[in-house]
């Protein structure tokens, strides 16, 4: 957990380093994610630990002992103390910063749960931990149960709905971005309603067995209740009159801000509005109602929300480097910023890039991911009939499109049928993707698959229409396995032009390259050692050859098949 909060500050980072990451609030990011996890992963223990109770006392207890054993030795504590008062200052100072009251709900929620979750959580610290460490009273479950089942079963079961509806939140706002996090999502969810259920279940039913069954000897007397009564008088109204104050600074700020300093906002072809300094731009946009895109959120961790700057940007905060770093990725150009992340200090004039529509952040993956663009691993096909061009020199124009409809019909039926994506056909030539909803094996293996059908069908069609062609048709094909984005690329329009998902990227280009260089190995099919690495295909030695592709400084590795049909696959 550390190394994750410090992996980017190496030891070789001089202060200045560091004092950027702690500028553009990179570190800070590291910080609450970091300590967060820590916190939950506390807490999905604690329930686990109580979900026992549907087993026995003794199986709570013995689990007990050994989360114990861990959290109140002397680094788990400071871990989990460090832990729980970062994330509670980071989280109350960014509840402090914002510069707009217009939030989603699930953000509502979650910075409304977060802010009340002490209310309840001190309480429950001091009952436990508190008595243990100033009376030495050792609560383990069969004093808790006794003493909290059913008077405290409220407050438990409160307890446990902010504390884990909060952490589930961050996670999702935190992973929802992932590429592969829709796919484990329904996992996720059901694990995120299961937990929950099974510890309170469990802290209920192991209160009854305790209650009913096990003879009680209550360790506290009536200056200890007095004692920890009073501890938890003091604790609650003390984080109550914080929680007021930082409220009453909060909205103290909204008035500063509404009748400060201001400086205007021009969205070109839209409003010209007045907002205070120091606003991000896309907070700006959601104060005053105006259509921006932002689908991570408004955390730099996408592009969506980018505009160009016409007038005003000399006078901008410099881009941090989080934010460059997306505008590198995307080879923005030098007036293009993330309104995100720009925090206007002057005048300027601005204009969005993208739509606004389809943006909302929970949407991005159950709309449609290729909208935005996604990188993954896939497996990319290259098809292209050998002579076909001088073929069709002597054919009718009938003759010819007849023939390539034939062709391109029937394999497009066959890597459909795999598991593929026909991408387009450029003439003769048919580019398809295999994995885009399957894994990085399957995706192989059905290309590998898909090749062999192939070859099988084309000697179907040249059996079929020997009397009409004037020689055999033959095809080379190339396989390559690497990263690529893939995205609808295109204008909409009502003809479907810019709806078909498209791959950009090295590995497009290798898997062309290793079509066009079946002709010089003599071969049907050319397949990257990659392709068959991620398909976990023996390499055979006997096809092994290493060529260089235009666009790589060094060999790949290939294998070649004189006839795909003799893929052992």
């Amino acid at each position: 957990m550390l190394w994750f909060v410090f992996g980017e500050l190496s030891l070789a980072d001089g202060s200045d380093k560091i004092k950027q990451k702690l500028t553009n609030g990179e570190l800070v990011h590291q910080l609450r994610i970091g300590s967060g996890l820590v916190l939950f992963t506390f807490a999905a223990i604690h329930l686990l630990n109580h979900a026992l109770g549907l087993v026995s006392i003794e199986a709570m207890e013995i689990a007990r002992e050994y989360r114990v054993a861990v959290t109140r030795s002397t680094l788990g504590t400071i871990i989990l103390a460090g832990s729980g008062i970062t994330h509670l200052v980071l989280g109350a100072s960014k509840f402090l910063i914002r510069r707009t009251w217009k939030m989603q709900f699930n953000e509502v929620v979650q910075l409304g749960f977060g802010l009340l979750i002490p209310l309840v959580l001190f309480r429950h610290m001091i009952a436990t931990r508190g008595a243990f460490e100033a009376f030495g009273i050792d609560d383990n479950y069969v004093t808790v149960l006794f003493l909290m089942w059913p008077g405290e079963g409220v407050n438990q079961a409160l307890l446990i709905m902010l504390v884990w509806v909060h952490s589930c939140i961050g996670l999702y706002i935190w992973l929802r971005m992932k590429p592969w996090f829709s796919k484990v999502l329904p996992y996720a969810l059901g694990l995120a309603i299961l937990i929950p259920i099974l510890g309170f279940s469990g802290f209920s039913v192991g209160g009854r067995i305790v209650g009913t069954i096990y003879e009680f000897k209550n360790p506290y007397t009536q200056e200890h209740y007095e004692i920890l009564a009073k501890w938890m008088d003091n604790t609650f109204w003390g984080y109550a009159i914080i929680l007021g104050v930082f409220i009453a600074f909060r909205l103290g700020r909204t008035l500063w801000d509404r009748f400060g300093q201001s400086i205007t906002i021009d969205y070109s072809n839209g409003p010209i509005i007045k907002t205070a300094k120091g606003h991000s731009l896309l907070e700006t946009s959601k104060a005053f109602n105006i259509p921006h895109s932002s689908v991570c959120g408004g955390k730099a961790r996408c592009s969506t929300c980018r505009v160009r700057v016409l007038t005003g940007l000399e006078n901008q905060p410099e881009a941090s480097e989080t934010e460059q770093k997306v505008l590198n990725r995307i080879g923005a150009m030098d007036n293009v910023r993330l309104a995100c992340q720009l925090r206007p200090m002057a005048d300027l004039s601005v204009v969005p890039l993208l739509p606004a529509q389809r943006t909302k952040a929970e949407d991005a993956h159950n709309i449609d991911k290729y909208f935005w663009g996604v990188e993954q691993e896939i497996t990319m096909l290259f098809a292209d009939l050998r002579g076909f061009t001088k073929m069709s020199e002597d054919q009718l124009p009938y003759d010819v499109v007849f023939l390539l409809n034939q062709y391109l019909g029937n394999m497009s039926e066959v890597i459909e049928d795999a598991g593929g994506y026909v991408d387009k056909f450029m003439g003769d030539g048919i580019m398809a993707i295999f994995g885009m909803d399957q894994s990085r094996e399957q995706g192989a293996k059905a290309a590998l698959k898909a090749a062999k059908a192939m070859s099988g069908v084309l000697d179907s069609l040249n059996m079929s229409m020997a009397g009409e062609l004037p020689e055999r048709l033959r095809i080379g094909i190339g396989l390559h396995t690497g990263n690529a984005i893939l995205g609808r690329i295109g204008v909409a329009s009502e003809s479907g032009a810019g709806e078909r998902i498209t791959a950009l990227g090295d590995t497009v280009n290798a898997a062309s390259r290793l079509e066009g260089s079946s002709k010089e190995l003599a071969a049907e099919l050319v397949v990257s050692q990659q392709t068959l690495n991620a398909a976990q295909y023996a390499l055979p030695s006997e096809r092994e050859q290493s060529i260089m592709v235009k666009g790589k400084a060094k060999a790949l590795t290939v294998y070649t098949w004189t006839k795909a049909t003799k893929l052992e696959i």
